[in-house]
């Protein structure tokens, strides 16, 4: 009769040795998936072949004065060059030198990309509609 409890006690061990091992094993591998996840994220941010060029986010390509008046602002180097209503603004571009005189603000632009054959943006032309 004494050997029924200690095989059970034993084998109460080893099925709670046993969870513990699939739960220890089922965090690393969400860890090391989190961790995977994270790593790729951070080096896409940090890879320097990605550059940022202009997309609309949503819609058909129409924007405000505003937006274009912030994209001629941000234009301090590079090598593209911003064409609003054909006066053409090239980097570097002083901010605090820059006075918006033919942009209207209200007006809705349409933006349209010139790129070179290795698909680096060369110019941004945006027409007044």
């Amino acid at each position: 009769m004494e050997h029924a409890p200690r095989t059970m006690l034993e084998m109460s061990v080893a099925c709670l040795l046993f969870l513990m091992a699939v739960t220890s094993g089922l965090l690393l591998f969400q860890t090391g998936a989190a961790l995977n996840s994270t790593a790729y994220v951070s080096g896409k941010s940090l890879d320097r072949n990605m550059q940022q060029s202009f997309s609309p986010q949503a819609g058909d390509g129409i924007v405000s004065g505003a937006e274009v008046v912030q994209s001629i602002a941000r234009l301090e180097t590079g090598e593209a060059e911003i064409v609003v209503d054909g006066v053409r603004y090239a980097p570097p571009l002083d901010r605090e030198q820059f006075v918006p005189f033919g942009i209207r603000l209200n007006a809705r632009y349409s933006a349209v990309a010139q790129r070179d054959a290795s698909g680096q943006l060369l110019r941004l032309i945006f027409v007044s509609r």
